[in-house]
């Protein structure tokens, strides 16, 4: 029986790769599964290029409504980031590997395999996400190979059986979906240099983004984004549409260092003009609606669950159970932002909700003010007696003998 393996496959020049290479120098029946997550490659294109490269069969499947429901809607509710940038890419891993999944099954594929290097998070997410729901497929890894171990080596594999590639490439990794865009390249390996402006695609640069600034409304319904300036939409259409408007301000530009999970020290740049306004809009109206113990133990959840999806353990009992937690919290997250994009920044400008725990007659200074202040003296002498009987034991302590 012929060997069968489904690769996942981007379209770009590692993976095209990979297609030739289990193939023609191991010998394999090679199928090809791609999801339209939003990155800008059109489906009609990753067919011609997976058979161009060799791909005995090529599946693709449109996955953003799911993507946009089942997997960006949890990060909201989290507000997920990696310190400030916006979690994307381990975000559709899990997906992508749950299809692949299914289509190997269907297809009777022995084999599964994937593009990540030794040195990537992505063979790690891969890894985790086979084990928790198909152990039973072997999983392939040609980058893992000497004739694949570099990019050069890549490169030079593709030149050698006369594979069509361009012979000069400025990034080494760009993965795109509707949440967001990372790009790995040699330029930002040198750390003294800034981050080239030909690697960002989805932003403008702050100096060609409009002079004059751009005002929205965000509407949310328990923590879910249901409108934009008033109009209904589905959660895909909103973070479509605000990736547009969001980029055109060059809203959602970050670089920095950051640590992948074998340990290495790593610089890229991302782009998430959706992600950046939705999240600050959404953070701003639970300010508004839950109480700050909620707020500080539910800060420490986000921190959690980030590292849960970053580390690849979406399928894992953590994960549901600190989804568990998020989602009891957002039912009262439901009212009106209004932020303006200008130049870089998504600034919350409005937030109002019906479950407002704000109340003006407390909070005022004017005349119409209801707090009780008599109370203030009594509350302020007992709050700080904790205080007083901890200072008087440090005396005690610290007393000097003779």
């Amino acid at each position: 029986m012929e060997k069968k393996v489904l690769l996942a496959y981007s379209g770009g020049l590692t993976t095209s790769v990979c297609i030739h290479y289990l193939r023609y120098k191991r010998g394999y029946e090679v199928l090809t599964f791609s999801a339209d997550l939003g990155q800008l490659v059109s489906a009609d294109k990753l067919a011609e290029r997976a058979l161009e490269f060799g791909a005995h069969s090529v599946f693709i499947k449109d996955l953003r409504p799911r993507f946009a429901d089942e997997f960006v809607l949890p990060a909201i509710y989290a507000n997920l980031k990696n310190d400030s940038t916006h979690i994307s890419i381990a975000l559709s891993r899990p997906l992508i590997t749950e299809e692949l999944i299914l289509i190997a099954q269907e297809q009777n594929c022995q084999y599964v395999a994937h593009g990540g290097t030794p040195k990537g998070n992505d063979q790690i997410r891969f890894k985790l996400s086979l084990a928790a729901i198909a152990p039973h497929l072997k999983i392939l890894t040609p980058l893992n190979e000497p004739e694949l171990s570099s990019y050069s080596a890549i490169v030079a594999y593709a030149k050698e059986h006369k594979l069509n590639v361009e012979e000069e490439r400025k990034v080494y990794e760009e993965d795109h979906n509707i949440w967001g865009r990372v790009v790995k390249a040699p330029a930002l390996e040198v750390l003294e240099t800034p981050p080239p402006e030909e690697l960002f695609t989805l932003t403008k640069s702050p100096e060609d983004a409009p002079n004059e600034p751009k005002h929205i409304r965000l509407d949310f319904e328990g923590g879910k984004p249901t409108a934009l300036d008033g109009e209904k939409l589905p959660l895909l259409q909103i973070i479509e549409r605000l990736n547009q408007i969001g980029g055109i301000h060059s809203v959602g530009r970050t670089s920095g260092i950051y640590e992948k999970i074998v340990g290495i020290k790593s610089r890229s740049i991302s782009e998430s003009p959706a992600a950046t306004i939705i999240v600050s809009a959404h953070s701003a109206l639970e300010k508004l609606v839950l109480q700050e113990n909620l707020i500080y133990i539910k800060s420490l959840v986000e921190q959690e669950y980030s590292r849960a999806i970053f580390k690849g353990l979406y399928f894992s009992r953590l994960r549901r159970a600190l989804f568990a937690f998020l989602k009891e919290t957002q039912e009262p997250v439901t009212g009106s932002v209004t932020l303006k994009l200008y130049k870089g920044s998504a600034i919350v400008e409005t937030v109002q909700s019906p479950f407002s725990l704000y109340r003006r007659q407390l909070a005022t200074f004017g005349e119409d003010d209801s707090f009780k202040r008599t109370a203030a003296e009594g509350f302020c002498e007992i709050y700080s007696l904790r205080q007083q009987l901890e200072s008087s034991q440090y005396d005690r302590l610290h007393e000097k003998h003779f």
